[in-house]
Formats: structure tokens, sequence, C-alpha cells
């Protein structure tokens, strides 16, 4: 190769560098290239060795890459990138670029494949991907299929950088793929190099690993405000990152709306393609409403494209637009509109409801699409975040505006309880975090700041379906002998209904504290499906599990939060309901399934009464909603709501004496979520089979107000964020919707 050859080769490949795209020009709004370096708060590098299957090389500053030729063995390196700064985005373009510092031969093919499970820099091995949990195959688990490969030349190619296009695989992690980085290794198809070739890695002095991406950023602020007919949209669009190089200016906006249902995630316009309203994207027949080139920020549907009618919920989703007609989607650049996106599409882009009527207009707060339907309450730091998790993804919102704070979370397993959320000033851990199991059998503690994992453990070879229970050392007493937050989790092992597990674990870094095993000397433990309570008064963490299809053994444990030693356990039949506490703590509620509502006396464990109304019996936690004795409880059967008041002649109550009168019910709600009510609120919120979520009447139980999220789904158990005054739930379509209360 001439010199001059030479010279244009890396002035192009200095271009790559820069650009971030190569000869084929990918038109978009902003390009942004981010360096992963020691001080990300997500993501990581390291090789593995297959020749050192226990080693870590996570500090090392040279990512190695090699086959096996004459006895040695391969070596892989495994990258993820730190994309936190840039959470709500809709990618075209993608490249992973890396600084080649050495390559023993030329010929030889380097692949890049997209990661399937999660793993740390200091944990992981050609053995493990954890500190102690192995791979499922040893040497990675990856996709089959390289997501990109380059050939470099030995001579010409070292001292430079080299890019990987990884576009499909970084689209995916905006649309409901975890991203767990990607793993290079060299193809053996065209025989082998031992030595390979080596990569500076984010601990080298310069030149440290970099993504390059083309995108456009998702509107910000969007509101809809209802009125009679008509719905009034808003929203802030988006301005330049700081750093990025700007393509083409944002020049306005794409809007879909649907009636009584979502706008299909695969339903988004295509790039290069200029729609008119009232004409439809997708076999779900949204309708374009609305496009404007002109940067506006507000638009009235007064009746466009057919008009609305009161009464019914309208969704409506916005997509940015620049001036050479790119929308924010990760897909859309087939021109049939539909034909490059995956099964979930747009799903980042933002929506939101409305509900236009004569009489009462409301709208919904915000609605973000988390990908996989979920019941559970989404976790709640009032004013701070809301934290929901689904099917492997965890998200952290901003209240608000109900925007992600930072790309999802990947996580190994599907999440079916609430996260619960604790915040830096009340916690040891020094920051806000929320604690989530998960059914890979790990539990994990996420940074709600920074978008990151504080620690993953697997206590247990079996999962987790239900929420941590989480005791603060700041609020124990004197008996709390720990010196750290203690996160209490139980298993569900459907395969025994003896030896399940009870794990306290330390909040601060996931190392196990203590455990109680059923079965042996202990009694048998059934699965787990609640919550545990923490008693802060008595100084226990009480538990409920089924009871192996009886009363044979015990499904109510309450145990001592410093050693797990159950202090007591009662045999009252299955339960999969979390136990509730007065706000005394001087009576413990518990629903054992399809039977009564029981009182606990927390201190001896004796029955003080029990109430069933019929239905089909209880189902779900009760909610108390009275500071003290009388206390008004709130539960719910089948098909009804249900508010009794228990009291007791003497204090303390004695076996027995606890009394439930009823105080209103059956309110009939289509398959009712959990009540939630509190002292000093004067309403109860549940969530329904029939796509709404109720508003009852404390005093009388009248279903006075509802909020539909939509006609076709089921609402599960609501949360409230009491400082901003919001209602949350979760519903089977896979959104997560917040409402103003009072409706």
């Amino acid at each position: 190769m001439k010199v001059s050859d030479k010279l244009k080769k890396r002035l192009l490949l200095a271009l790559l560098l820069s650009a971030a795209w190569d000869c084929s020009p990918v038109a978009a709004r902003e390009q942004k290239t981010l360096t992963l370096t020691t001080a990300a708060t997500r993501g990581g590098d390291t090789y593995i060795d297959s020749s050192a299957t226990t080693s870590n090389f996570g500090t090392a500053t040279n990512l190695n890459v090699a086959g096996k030729n004459s006895g040695a063995n391969p070596v892989r390196a495994l990258i993820q990138f730190d994309l936190t700064s840039l959470p709500s985005i809709g990618v075209k373009q993608a490249k992973i670029n890396l600084f080649v510092s050495s390559i023993n031969k030329a010929g030889f093919i380097y692949e890049a494949h997209l990661l399937t499970s999660l793993w740390t820099e200091s944990g992981a091995t050609w053995a493990n991907r954890l500190a102690t949990t192995a791979w499922a195959t040893a040497g990675g688990v990856y996709n089959a299929t390289a997501s990109s490969s380059l050939t470099p030349n030995n001579t010409t190619d070292v001292g430079i950088y080299h890019a990987w296009d990884i576009t499909a695989d970084a689209q995916s992690w905006y649309s409901g793929t975890q991203n767990f980085g990607h793993l290079f290794l060299q193809n053996q198809t065209h025989g082998n190099d031992a030595t390979g070739i080596n990569i500076n890695s984010r601990e080298a002095a310069t030149n440290n690993p970099q993504i390059a991406l083309t995108f456009l950023q998702q509107i910000s602020s969007l509101n809809a405000a209802a009125g009679n007919g008509s719905v009034a949209l808003s929203w802030t669009n988006p301005t330049p990152i700081s750093g990025s190089t700007v393509l083409e200016a944002y020049t306005g906006v794409l809007i879909l709306r649907q009636q009584d249902k979502a706008v299909a995630a695969a339903s988004v316009p295509a790039d290069g393609t200029t729609y008119s309203q009232c004409s439809t994207i997708g076999s779900n027949n949204d309708v374009v409403v609305f496009v404007s080139t002109s940067s506006a920020t507000t638009f009235t549907d007064s009746g466009v494209c057919g008009g609305l009618t009161n009464d019914h919920l309208y969704f409506y989703k916005v997509f940015a637009l620049d001036a050479a007609t790119n929308y924010s989607t990760e897909c859309g650049t087939a021109t049939s509109g539909t034909g490059a996106c995956s099964a979930n599409g747009s799903a980042i882009v933002p929506e939101v409801t409305a509900v236009p009527s004569a009489t009462a207009p409301y709208h919904a707060a915000w609605v973000f699409n988390t990908l996989a339907g979920s019941l559970s309450s989404p976790g709640v730091d009032p004013g701070a975040s809301v934290v929901t998790a689904s099917n492997a993804l965890m998200f952290d919102l901003n209240p608000q505006t109900g925007a992600p704070v930072a790309p999802p979370i990947g996580i190994g397993g599907a999440v079916a309880g609430r996260p619960v959320l604790i915040d830096g000033p009340d916690d040891s851990i020094g920051h806000n975090v929320a604690y989530v199991p998960a059914q890979d059998n790990f539990v994990y503690a996420a940074n709600t700041d920074t978008g990151s994992l504080d620690w993953v453990v697997s206590p247990s070879s079996v999962p987790f379906v239900a929420s941590a229970g989480i005791q603060a050392k700041l609020f124990s007493g004197a008996s709390y002998i720990l010196a750290q937050d203690l996160v209490v989790v139980g298993t569900h092992n459907a395969g025994s209904t003896s030896a399940n597990q009870i794990f306290g674990l330390n909040g601060n870094s996931g190392a196990t504290v203590w455990t109680f095993t059923g079965g042996g000397l202990n009694p048998s433990l059934d699965i787990i499906s609640s919550a545990p309570s923490v008693d802060y008064v008595h100084g226990a963490i009480w538990v409920t599990s089924r009871s192996n299809g009886g009363t044979s053994q015990p499904s109510l444990w309450k145990l001592n939060p410093n050693t797990g030693v159950v202090l007591f356990s009662a045999k009252l039949g299955p339960i999969d309901y979390s136990p509730t506490l007065s706000p005394q703590s001087d009576v413990l509620f518990v629903s054992v399934n399809g039977g009564a509502l029981t009182a606990i006396d927390p201190v001896t464990g004796s029955t003080l009464g029990s109430i069933n109304p019929g239905d089909g019996g209880v189902k779900n936690s009760p909610a108390v909603a009275t500071a003290s004795m009388p206390y008004t409880v709130v539960l719910t059967t089948n098909s009804q709501v249900w508010s009794y008041q228990f009291s007791c002649l003497t204090n303390p109550c004695l076996p027995g004496g606890g009394t439930f009168t009823k105080f209103w019910g059956g309110t009939a709600i289509n398959n009712p979520s959990a009540p939630l009510t509190y002292s000093g609120l004067t309403k109860v919120y549940v969530g329904g089979g029939d796509g709404k979520i109720h508003e009852l009447d404390l005093a009388t139980g009248v279903d006075g107000k509802q909020r539909l999220l939509n006609t076709s789904v089921t609402v599960g158990d609501v949360g409230i964020d009491t400082v901003l005054s919001l209602a949350l739930a979760s519903a089977s379509d896979g959104r997560c919707y917040a409402f103003a209360i009072p409706f």
C-alpha cells in the first residue's frame, strides 16, 4: 500500500470516529459519542480467558480477543456502555468504536455479539458472570448471530479506532430488550490466531471504548386537558444535548390518536415519509390527527378525523420530527412504516390519555409503556421517584411527568411484585434505592439517582415472586442490633410445600444475614407469594405463606429481624396476601385465601376475631383507614368491596374478644384489586377488571368517580404519591398510569 493510500485510509477512519457514520449517511437530528471511562455509573469492560477460567481481568488496561491454535484457548472481551445521559431517544444508528493497540495476524474476523445475561466487570470470568454465579454456558451467553464483524489488517490498522455497527441492538434496548452489552470474539471459520488483538479498556490512560449514536430525542412535558368534545395537548420540543453534533433541526411533531385503547406499539411513522392529517398508520388503524413542521407546542383536537365522542377514552402518542422527515422512533426506516420495527416498536414515545365530557372531563397526569403487563403497584418515593418493573426491565420514572430518568435497567427475570423504594435520608445505603426480587432467583438493589445497580445477589436457587420487606435501621428500636437496613425476601419454590426459605439480606451489600428454611427441625414452609411486613413496635417481621392445601402446617410467621428465628407461627390456611398492621401496631389483619379476614394479636399471636363477607371469601390485603381503635378496615372479595369496623371490648384485646361490624358493602366492582386507603384519606382506590380505577367514598362506599385506563385491560393494585397527590397503577396492557386525586 502506498503512503498516500495509508493516509487516506487513516483519514477515512478518523471521519468514521468523529461523525459516527460511514459512507452510507444516516439523516437524523443529533449525533453524540459517549466514552466508557472508570467514572461511568453503569456498564464496564473486561475479558474472559478459557485457560484461566476463574480469573477476573476487570482492571486490565487492555482487552484481549483471541482464538485457539496450537493448544491455546479462546479469549473474549465483554463491554457494556453507560447510556444514562441519553435516557429517552429514538436510535437511528449506533456503532461501538474500539481502539486496537495490537494485531498479531491479518485476515482474522472479530465479531460483536449481543450478550443475553447480566454480568459485572468485577465478577465476570470464563466460568462465572457474577462473583459466585456461573454463566449458563461457560465463556458467556450471547446471541449466536453476530451483530457486526470486522477483519482488521495487522500492519495498517494498529493504533486506530475500529467501528462495529450495533444499530439493531441499540434500538432494541429502547424497545424491550435488556442491555447487557456485547461480547467480542474471534471467528474460527478462517483459522485461529492465539494472540489475536488487544483493545484499550476503560482503565487505559487514553483512547477508551466509545459508542457513537445517531438519534432523535423525544418530546417532553406532554400534557392533555380534556374539555367538552375536545382535548388540548401541549408539550416541549427537544433542544440539542450538550456536546452533540446537530445535523437537522427539530421542526415539529406527528401525533397519533386511538379511541378506547392504546396506540399500537408497532404503529410508527416511517422515516422519509410525509403523512397527511387523518391518514392511518399500522394494522391498528391509528389516526394521524396532527402533523406540524413549524415547531408547534400545542394542538387542540376538537373533532378532526371523525370527531371526539364525549365520555370515551382517547390515547395520544407524540413523535418528534426533524427537517429531513425523521421521526423519534427506534425503527420506521422502511417505507411501509412498520417494516423495520420490533414487536414493541416505539415503546418509549411519550403517550397521554384524556376523556372529553360535557360535565366532568379529566385527563391522566401521564402514561408510560413498560413493555409487559403487570398488576403490581409501582414503587413510589413520594415526589421523588416512581419505579416499575415487569418483564425483566426496571424503569425509573419522573413522578411529575412519567418520563424515564435513565434507560431501563436490564435484569435477568420477570418481576411480579412491587419494587420497594427508600430515600437516601432514611436508609443505611446513603442514597435513593429500590429493592426488587425477581423470578430469576436474584434480588436487585438499584440506585434510583443514577440508574445503576448497587448489588445483585442470588441467595436461593428458586424464584422470588413477591416484593421485599424492608426494615430501616433509622426507624427501628433498641432491640434491632444490625448495623444496616434489612431486606427480607421469601422463595416461591413450586416444587416444595415444606422447604421454602426466608432470607434476611444486608441492605447495603446484599450479603445474607440469616436464613430460615422450612422442614427438618423447623416447621414446614410452603411457597411465599406476598411481601413481608415489618412490625417496628414489637421488633418483628411478619410473613405469610401457603400451607400445603389446608391447615396442617403454618401459614403465618413471626420472625426475629436480627436472627431469623421464628417467634410464633399459626395454622390459618393458605395465604397469598401480605399481612396489614394497624397504625398502632396492636392488631395484625390477615386475609386467608378465599376465606376470612382474621385479626391477630401481634404480641401473643392469638386470634382476636374474623369475618367472611361471602362472595368467594377475602382476596388481597386489607387496608386500615383509621388511626386508632375502633379500626375501619376495607377489604375486597371476588366482585365487591366492603368496609368493616373492628373493635375490642377490652384493652388489650382478649382472644376472641374482637368484633367485626359491617360498615358498608358490598360495592360491586369487576375483579377488584387490593383496596388502598389510610388514616386521613377520605377515599378508597381500587383497580378493576373493567379497565378503571374506582374512587369510593370511605364513609359510604359509593363508587362516585372512576378513571378509565383502557376498556380492554385489568387494572392492578393502586399506589399513591402523597406529595404530588397522584394515584398510580399498572395494567395488563403493559402501561403505568398516573392520575391526579381526588378524581
